[in-house]
C-alpha cells in the first residue's frame, strides 16, 4: 500500500509515460545526492584544523628583495640593497594544539647585503626544533642544544605553519563571506610582536569538489616588532583540506617598511613565502622513544641564546633581549632591548694578559673603576668576589653616578683564569631602569667562558680606557611615514 501511495506523488499530465517517469526518478536521485553532499548542500563551512597526533612534511621557499637601512652612528642613515633566498624542508609532528616538533632536513639561506654574499645553514646537531605556541607568540628552540641569534633568525620565517590555523574564522562561513583575522593571529603569521591596527580581510573564495577550501587574505597592517614601527601590505592565499582538517598550502606577498631600531636595522622589502604541507610518517628522530627523553616545553633555560666571540676568544649565553651590535678582537658590544626600549648596554673588553698565576685583587679592581669613572662617580655601592660556573675568577663592582646630568648605574666585572687571561664587562643603564634591568647581568655573566687562547689586546692608556666607557645612547627611533 505504501508504495502505491508514493507513486501518486509523481502525477503529471504525462503520467504513465515510462520515459517521463524515468526522468523524474533521475531528478529525484540527483536531488537526494545534492542534499547529502557536504560540498554542495552546505551553505556554510566550519573551517578548522585538527593536527593533534599527526605528522606532516613542510616545504617552504622564501624570497626577499629590497633595501636595508642602518645608522651605526645614530645620525646618518645608510641604505644598502639586499636579497635573500631561503629553503626549508622539515618533518613536523604535532603533539598537542600548542606543541610541535620539527626535524629539519634543510634550513638554509643565501643572501646579499650591499653586494656582499652570505650563506647560512642550520647545523646538523641543531635540526631538531621544538615549537611552543602556548604564549603570546611561537617560541622556537632546540631541546638538545642552545641556538645562536643567527640560527634563531634563520628558522623564524613568516607564515609559521604552527600558527596559520589561528587565521581561520571562529564561526562557519559561506562562499564569498569575509572576516577579520584576530590581531594576535595576524601578528604571529607575519612574525611581528603586536598589531596597532589592520585592514586585512579574509575571504572564503571557493570550496572545490575535493573539499579544499580556498581563502584569500589582503590588506594593510600597522604594527611593531621590538617596539619599532612597521607598515605591511599583505596579499596571501591559504588552502584548507576540510575533509582531513589540515592546511595544505600557504603563499603570501609581504611588503614591509620597518623603522630602524636600537638593535635592528630598518627594512623596505618585499618577501614572497610559499609553504606546502602534506601528510607524512614520523622519522626516527620524532619517535615516541626519542621525544620522551626531551623537554619540549619552552622555559627560561631553553630560550637562552649562545654567543661565541671568536674574534675576542670568549663565549656566553644570554636571554633573547640581548643583541650583539659589533665585534672586534678588542671589544664586543651588546644592547638589551625590551618592547622597543633600550634598557642597557654591555661592553665586553679583552684586556692585556697578566703572568700565569697573577690576579688583580678586589681592592685593586675597585681603584681602577674609580679611576675610570672619575668625576662621573657618585659612590660604590657593592663589591664582591666569586667563581663562576666555568671555574673562572669573577670580581663584580656596582657604582652609581651621573653622565650628561643623567643618573647612571654601572656594573663592572673582571673575569680571569690562572693563565693570566682577563676580560672586563661593563653594564651601563639609566638608574631609573634598574627594576627592568633586574639581575640580568648575573645570568649574562654566569656562563661566561674562555675559548682557545688568542693574542691579547695591547694595553690602553688611562685616557683611552676612559673613552671606551659605554655611554647609554638615547637614540631616537626613526618614524615611518604613513602611506
Amino acid at each position: 500500500m505504501y508504495f502505491d501511495a508514493c507513486r501518486a506523488i509523481f502525477v503529471t499530465r504525462n503520467y504513465g509515460n515510462p520515459r517521463t517517469y524515468t526522468h523524474i526518478l533521475l531528478a529525484g536521485s540527483i536531488l537526494a545526492l545534492w542534499a547529502t553532499s557536504p560540498i554542495l548542500a552546505e551553505e556554510s563551512w566550519k573551517l578548522t584544523e585538527n593536527l593533534k597526533g599527526k605528522t606532516r612534511r613542510v616545504n617552504t621557499e622564501l624570497k626577499v628583495q629590497g633595501t636595508m637601512r642602518v645608522n651605526p652612528d645614530g645620525k646618518k642613515v645608510r641604505h644598502y640593497p639586499m636579497t635573500l633566498e631561503g629553503k626549508y624542508v622539515a618533518i613536523e609532528r604535532v603533539l598537542s594544539p600548542t606543541t610541535a616538533v620539527r626535524d629539519y632536513e634543510t634550513a638554509e639561506t643565501n643572501s646579499t647585503a650591499n653586494e656582499k654574499p652570505l650563506d647560512d645553514k642550520l647545523p646538523t646537531v641543531k635540526r631538531l626544533i621544538s615549537v611552543d605556541t602556548s604564549g603570546d607568540g611561537p617560541i622556537l628552540f632546540s631541546p638538545q642544544y642552545t641556538l645562536t641569534r643567527e640560527e634563531l633568525e634563520l628558522i623564524s620565517v613568516p607564515g609559521n605553519p604552527a600558527v596559520l590555523a589561528k587565521l581561520l574564522p571562529a564561526e562557519p562561513v559561506a562562499i564569498n563571506q569575509t572576516w577579520s583575522p584576530d590581531d594576535q593571529a595576524l601578528a604571529q603569521t607575519l612574525g611581528i610582536d603586536a598589531i596597532n591596527n589592520h585592514e586585512v580581510v579574509a575571504t572564503l573564495t571557493e570550496v572545490d569538489k575535493s573539499g579544499v577550501a580556498k581563502i584569500a587574505l589582503e590588506g594593510k597592517v600597522s604594527g611593531a616588532i621590538q617596539g619599532v614601527a612597521t607598515e605591511i601590505e599583505l596579499k596571501g592565499r591559504l588552502n584548507l583540506d576540510t575533509r582531513n582538517q589540515a592546511i595544505t598550502w600557504f603563499a603570501a606577498s609581504i611588503k614591509e617598511d620597518r623603522s630602524i631600531g636600537h638593535a635592528l636595522p630598518g627594512f623596505d622589502v618585499t618577501a614572497i613565502v610559499r609553504t606546502q604541507m602534506e601528510a607524512a610518517q614520523p622519522n626516527d628522530q620524532l619517535s615516541d622513544a626519542k621525544l620522551a627523553q626531551l623537554n619540549l616545553q619552552a622555559n627560561e633555560g631553553s630560550e637562552m641564546l649562545a654567543f661565541e666571540g671568536k674574534e675576542a676568544g670568549f663565549r656566553l649565553m644570554h636571554d633573547r633581549r640581548w643583541h650583539a651590535m659589533g665585534e672586534t678582537t678588542k671589544q664586543t658590544v651588546f644592547r638589551m632591548v625590551a618592547d622597543g626600549e633600550l634598557i642597557a648596554q654591555a661592553n665586553v673588553n679583552r684586556l692585556t694578559n697578566l703572568k700565569a698565576g697573577e690576579q688583580m685583587t678586589l681592592e685593586g679592581f675597585e681603584a681602577e673603576v674609580k679611576k675610570a669613572l672619575n668625576e662621573r662617580l657618585g659612590q660604590i655601592i657593592d663589591a664582591a668576589e666569586a667563581v663562576n660556573s666555568q671555574g673562572l675568577r669573577e670580581l663584580r663592582i656596582t657604582a652609581v653616578g651621573t653622565a650628561n646630568k643623567m643618573p647612571i648605574t654601572w656594573i663592572y666585572y673582571l673575569i680571569s683564569d690562572d693563565n693570566g687571561r682577563r676580560y672586563s664587562t661593563v653594564f651601563t643603564f639609566e638608574t631609573s631602569l634598574a627594576e627592568k634591568f633586574g639581575q640580568t647581568d648575573r645570568s649574562f655573566m654566569s656562563g661566561f667562558g674562555l675559548m682557545e687562547a688568542s693574542k691579547p689586546t695591547i694595553a690602553a692608556s688611562p685616557k683611552e680606557e676612559e673613552s671606551e666607557e659605554p655611554e647609554l645612547v638615547s637614540a631616537k627611533i626613526e618614524s615611518v611615514e604613513k602611506r
